[in-house]
């Protein structure tokens, strides 16, 4: 399979670098979109495609014609080879805005999509994981892409994590269902109609405990939900360090919960979730943290295998065409 990489966009491009150098996998080639500069410092070897490029995408562009006024970028590059099938899945740690506008310009959308939705896995408090969506794709969304969200968010679920029928909820206010505004009372309705194991309304005080597999909000309250749960995480984490180098005896304590500690962090590490994922478009486009290392590009390719390998989007494309008729 080939797996494009944008190389720049990131906060620190060396650290891309280093995991494409380090990158071992007979299965995958990797297609590598930067300046001349940067591709130098990579090694040469067969499962290695470079592509020069002489643009980059800033975060001042403006998001809906950077795909007409910067052609050479490398996000642009990688999205014009997705399209054209040149690579199976593109990965891109750049503006996020830029990237689902031209991804939706080139690539294009699902028929009956007509706003895709940012998704990606968070933890719970127990071993299992589940599907946030959307994290900020659309600040404004309608009641039927809601609706889309959960039965793409349910795709993505069943056939990456094997789960035949994921439980469904809506992020809200309250669990009623007259909770909410117009859009969400609306929203409701048709998700209880068309979904199956829609489990209603869920409050975020709620959403680490894994009642549900797939969890859907419009863009702004998704986003708001996503970063107040890293920076709770962060902070929670500071606060144990601090309790346990308080005196001689935390300290001690801190060595013999050190395993618990050491569990608590691997949790909550975004890196090890791979990426974000634009559901609603025709080819799967994995956006990473701005701050992606070495062991986030490892999990965003690994996910992109797993979409690669279970025909994902060839699935949500037949599946959701199949419903718009």
């Amino acid at each position: 399979m080939k797996i494009g990489i944008d190389l720049l966009g990131v906060d620190d491009t060396q650290k891309i670098i280093n995991f494409i150098n380090s990158y071992q996998d007979n299965e995958v080639e990797l297609f590598v979109y930067g300046r001349e500069e940067e591709l130098e410092k990579i090694t040469n070897r067969d499962n290695i495609i470079k592509n020069i490029c002489t643009e980059v995408v800033l975060i001042e562009d403006d998001s809906a014609r950077v795909h007409r006024k910067k052609k050479d970028a490398t996000m642009i590059r990688l999205l014009e080879d997705l399209k054209n099938s040149v690579v199976d899945v593109a990965i891109s740690g750049g503006s996020t805005g830029a990237y689902m506008a031209s991804a939706i310009f080139m690539v294009g959308r699902i028929e009956g999509i007509s706003k895709p939705g940012l998704g990606t896995m968070l933890p719970t408090r127990s071993e299992h994981k589940f599907l946030l969506t959307d994290l900020g794709a659309n600040v404004e969304a309608k009641p039927k892409d809601l609706l889309n969200y959960a039965k793409l968010g349910q795709l993505y679920v069943k056939h990456i994590y094997n789960i035949d029928t994921p439980d469904v909820a809506l992020i809200n206010v309250g669990a009623e269902e007259t909770k909410g505004n117009k859009v969400y009372k609306e929203a409701h309705k048709l998700l209880k109609t068309e979904i199956a194991n829609f489990k209603g309304n869920i409050e975020a005080r709620e959403i680490l405990e894994h009642q549900y597999d797939v969890v859907i909000a419009d863009g702004f309250s998704g986003n708001v939900l996503l970063k107040t749960i890293e920076g709770v995480a962060q902070t929670f984490g500071k606060m144990i360090k601090a309790i346990f180098v308080k005196n001689l005896i935390t300290k001690i304590g801190a060595i013999l919960v050190k395993g618990g500690i050491a569990d608590f962090k691997k949790k909550f590490d975004y890196s090890e979730y791979g990426g974000a994922f634009l559901l609603g478009l025709k080819k799967p486009t994995i956006k990473v943290h701005g701050a992606a290392d070495e062991k986030a590009l490892y999990y965003a390719v690994q996910q992109a295998k797993k979409i690669h390998k279970t025909k994902l989007y060839d699935i949500m494309i037949e599946t959701m065409e199949q419903g718009a008729e």
